[in-house]
């Protein structure tokens, strides 16, 4: 198990930070940023403001929850994911045990693939963009991921965590989208360029221009029989 000595609570006083399985030092470093965002949310909580014992509490159930939303933003993400995968299954999978000066936090049957990976930088900072009790959810991140132009296929509303991952599903679908739309404009562009300079050659060694078009409607290889060499690849 990984230990790292935290600043635990208002009272600042260091406790012991252990996970099972154990994490490596980069993904310590971006638990640790979580664990400080926790700390900063509570302090708006209502309950806490009345009760501040409840602190180390409030701030677990919100470390959970921010745990829970990323792995199932992770799970729908990953095309081999399993069926259980889902939100409810990760809230019973995760136990965060605070004792003494130890926090225990301890993911369950998790398969060990989604463990390694879900802590994910970019993700992580758009959640806490999301879940900001100073910011406005949802809007905010759709505006800091689509730069102010909106998400038409998403409809907001759901659990936080639901909320989170389908936003996220929706907006690696579109951004797939747009990037494969966009590479098969440059291949298109290519093409037809090299198919403009392999045209010129060809009548430049006297093919005649119904010969070259016959060879491009019927998708064939243009032959030069003076040299046996190809001058039209097939599409």
């Amino acid at each position: 198990m990984k230990k790292s000595v935290m600043a635990a609570n208002q009272y600042n006083q260091p406790y012991i930070l252990k996970t099972v399985p154990e994490f490596s030092a980069f993904q310590n470093s971006i638990l640790e940023k979580l664990i400080e965002f926790v700390s900063y949310q509570v302090k708006f909580d209502p309950e806490v403001r009345h009760m501040p014992s409840k602190s180390i509490y409030k701030a677990n159930q919100e470390l959970k929850l921010s745990l829970v939303a990323l792995l199932t933003t992770c799970a729908l993400l990953d095309p081999t994911r399993q069926g259980q995968e889902t939100e409810s299954y990760f809230n019973h999978q995760i136990n965060i045990i605070q004792k003494n000066q130890t926090k225990l936090i301890h993911f369950g049957q998790i398969r060990p693939f989604l463990i390694q990976n879900f802590l994910i930088p970019e993700i992580v900072d758009d959640w806490i963009t999301y879940r900001d009790v100073c910011g406005d959810g949802i809007y905010a991140l759709k505006d800091k991921k689509t730069i102010l132009q909106g998400l038409e296929s998403f409809s907001p509303g759901g659990s936080p965590v639901m909320e989170f991952a389908r936003f996220y599903r929706k907006f690696m679908e579109s951004k797939l989208k747009d990037r494969n739309a966009s590479k098969k404009q440059l291949q298109q562009i290519a093409m037809k360029s090299l198919t403009d300079e392999i045209v010129r050659r060809s009548l430049d060694k006297g093919i005649s221009p119904s010969e070259i078009l016959t060879h491009i409607i019927s998708d064939d290889l243009l032959e030069d029989k003076s040299n046996s060499t190809f001058l039209l690849p097939k599409k």
